[in-house]
């Protein structure tokens, strides 16, 4: 995801933030992460949550939301935890593991909105069957946990990796394309929010961003009968 080297405090501690997905109860519900009744609020997941800002921020502007971070490196997994930690952020949590599994995880239809903010681009061509975004597989999963209505949202720097993601979700008839509409935590201006876009932007790059939402049941079987 293009992230630099991020030292992490020796005295870090997840505890009560961080989680295992190799350790959690199963089967995952993410809710059960929370100090809070089942079904109590909508659940919002970010997918390579890096060192947690967008957690941070969003979970102060949106305290009635839960938001779960993914991220699968140790190193940024544990800077999160221990970040949120420190912020006291009581709707906020971040799960170790591989983003699919934690998906292939989760009850279906759980999650009211999806965020991928600049997903790794792999950018050598050998690695380019690793771009999450364009995997058929990833993509069924994303489909499978969104709850009708609910947005996936995707930013960029990457024209060619935005130009293959536009085409992969356009192949999927349950992905509806949307207006973007930012998250509450971005500034006037901005897609994302995160420090990577703000970098990104003084570095005059071109950052772009797509909306799909999961179509309703009764949608998908229109579109079975059409076809």
């Amino acid at each position: 995801m293009g992230r630099s080297h991020v030292r992490t405090r020796r005295d870090a501690d997840p505890d009560g933030y961080g989680f295992d997905l190799e350790t959690v109860e199963r089967p995952f519900d993410p809710r059960r992460l929370f100090d809070r009744a089942p079904g109590e609020a909508p659940l919002e997941v970010e997918i390579g949550s890096g060192k947690g800002s967008f957690l941070v921020a969003e979970s102060e502007f949106a305290p009635d939301t839960l938001f779960l971070g993914v991220e699968r490196a140790r190193r940024y997994w544990l800077y999160a935890a221990d970040r949120l930690r420190r912020r006291e952020r009581p709707n906020a949590r971040i799960v170790r593991g591989d983003a699919r599994e934690v998906l292939d995880a989760m009850p279906e239809g759980s999650v009211s909105g999806l965020h991928m903010y600049f997903p790794d681009p792999w950018p050598k061509r050998r690695h380019a069957h690793r771009r999450l975004l364009i995997q058929p597989e990833f993509l069924t999963a994303c489909e499978r946990v969104l709850a009708p209505g609910a947005p996936l949202r995707v930013v960029t720097d990457d024209p060619d990796y935005f130009n293959q993601i536009e085409e992969a979700l356009a192949a999927r008839p349950k992905l509806v394309r949307s207006r973007y509409e930012p998250p509450a935590s971005a500034n006037e201006g901005e897609l994302a929010g995160s420090n990577f876009e703000r970098k990104y932007r003084l570095e005059g790059r071109r950052i772009q961003a797509t909306i799909v939402v999961r179509s309703a049941d009764e949608d998908d079987a229109l579109a079975d009968e059409q076809t």
